[in-house]
């Protein structure tokens, strides 16, 4: 009768965890990069549509956008 290791099942269950918290990373990360396109999006329409002080404001805004990559930095 063949005896199971316990160290096995355990880094069969870290293996698991370690793996459904990589599958949620992922997502975050879509959905980040999904939201992010589409502010990019609207904030380049904006500064196609605009000019003067008002396009300066939307180029600034695309700027702390691109900022907001950053983890510590907020838009």
């Amino acid at each position: 009768m063949p005896q199971t290791n316990p160290d096995t099942e355990i880094y069969w269950l870290i293996g698991i965890v370690a793996a459904f918290f990589l599958i949620l990373l992922l997502f975050g990360l879509i959905f980040f990069f999904k939201d992010f396109s589409q502010e990019l999006k609207y904030l380049n329409n904006e500064i196609a549509r605009t000019t003067g002080a008002e396009r300066d404001y939307w180029i600034r805004q695309k700027r702390r956008l691109w900022l907001s990559i950053i983890p510590f930095i907020r838009y």
